[in-house]
């Protein structure tokens, strides 16, 4: 209790500030924690890309806010990455994936999304496209060689590709992925 009693309004008003200045203090840091670990949580920390639920969550978003519009959906597998690992290390390999990520987001427009569903899998959502439209850019895509360096020399990559169109292929974007990902099976 202050020396003059709680009726000292100059230990009142300074104790409530300091108070108020904690809580404010707190909840701006817990904002902060919670908004680092929702970012950390959508994007994948070694391409820079966003992750599986990140890429899910802001694709069914693009479907649910335009609806009508054709979409493509398109899965990226490395070919034969578990060699990539065996041979040159997992370093490598974590290498030939950064590159292949920094590779799309030079390829495709910004509108395009772009995700990491984990390993050695790749995602892409592409708006207002068509199979038609799609067909050649991503064939190009797949076989523009890929690389990586080890030891100071570059080593090349391929990808395969499966891709479905949205509203054609599957009426959402879970139904929409299970069709790409029957087409990568395929041509794999």
């Amino acid at each position: 209790m202050p020396k003059g009693g709680w009726e000292n309004k100059k230990s009142v008003i300074l104790l409530g500030g300091i108070l108020s200045a904690i809580v404010l203090l707190l909840t701006g840091l817990t904002c902060v924690i919670l908004m680092y670990r929702e970012n950390k949580i959508k994007m994948d920390a070694l391409t820079n890309i966003y992750n599986r639920y990140g890429f899910d969550t802001l694709a069914e978003r693009m479907i649910a806010k335009n609806p009508r519009n054709n979409y493509i959906a398109a899965l990226l597998d490395v070919d034969d990455f578990k060699l990539i690992n065996d041979v040159y290390g997992h370093t490598y390999g974590d290498r030939a994936l950064k590159n292949l990520a920094d590779s799309m987001k030079k390829f495709f427009p910004s509108d395009v999304l772009l995700g990491r569903n984990g390993g050695d899998e790749f995602c892409v959502l592409i708006p207002n496209c068509t199979y038609e439209d799609a067909k050649e850019k991503l064939t190009q895509f797949t076989k523009t060689p890929k690389t990586f360096l080890y030891k100071g020399e570059e080593h090349s990559f391929y990808i395969s590709l499966g891709y479905a169109e949205y509203p054609q292929s599957g009426s959402n974007h879970s139904q929409l992925i299970r069709c790409a990902d029957a087409a990568l099976k395929e041509n794999s």
